[in-house]
């Protein structure tokens, strides 16, 4: 009854600033609890929608604050990709009332502490499969483990909706924190950074979710995400 409660009135919050509805994606892992000096940008889910039914509202933006992305859960990466990239490149205008030190977050309903929760969504490339250069093919050739430079190498994690596959093996989204625990491909003493490599139609739901526990094992991710057809 109290996680019903406390679903319903994220929901209600969400709300308010429209008459469309958003249902945010839905993560048992805690996150950023809050951020000072912020506005909302909205993604709405439009089921009427023909070539999208992601619907952007960036009216109560504003450049010098930081920004959160409450996007609907049930629209698909190919939907949201175009609008990230927009808001991405807004950020990055000049502007005399540009502030620096300002990030992005997304929000997401935290059901284990039972509150809205946000995670960093930093700049990233999202990058189609047909268009990767001569770099990225090479990262993304053969093997899933890719040399980046003489400290670090690149594990390649397969976004799936209800799993992932990483060096060969299939595991729960929440189970992404068991990497940083076993022994990983990498030569010892390089870092690993993980590349997110997912098919356009995956749900922003499963992207989030996958977002959230990879923030919460501390790994870092690649900046460019791969987006290709997953068989």
């Amino acid at each position: 009854m109290v996680k019903r409660l406390f679903y319903v009135i994220g929901l209600i919050l969400l709300c308010q600033c429209s008459d469309k509805e958003v249902l945010l994606p839905v993560v048992a892992e805690g996150g950023i609890p809050e951020t000072q000096n912020h506005s909302s940008i909205w993604i709405f889910y439009d089921p009427s929608g023909q070539d999208s039914k992601a619907v952007l509202n960036k009216n109560n933006k504003l450049i010098n604050t930081n920004w959160i992305f409450n996007i609907d859960r049930r629209l698909t990466m190919k939907e949201v990709i175009p609008h990230l990239q927009a808001m991405q490149a807004d950020r990055n205008k000049d502007s005399m009332h540009k502030k620096e030190g300002m990030i992005n977050f997304f929000s997401y309903a935290d059901s284990k502490n039972e509150r809205i929760s946000l995670v960093s969504f930093p700049e990233i490339n999202f990058v189609p499969a047909e268009e990767i250069g001569e770099s990225d093919a090479m990262a993304d050739s053969g093997s899933n483990v890719s040399e980046t430079d003489s400290t670090h190498c690149l594990v390649k994690v397969r976004i799936y909706e209800d799993y992932l596959r990483v060096d060969g093996k299939t595991l729960d989204i929440e189970e992404i924190g068991k990497i940083q625990s076993s022994p990983g491909p990498c030569e010892e003493e390089k870092t690993e950074v993980f590349r997110l490599i997912y098919d356009e139609e995956l749900t922003f739901q499963s992207y989030l979710k996958t977002k959230v526990f990879l923030a919460t094992a501390q790994v870092q991710v690649y900046t460019k995400e791969l987006v290709e057809t997953l068989k």
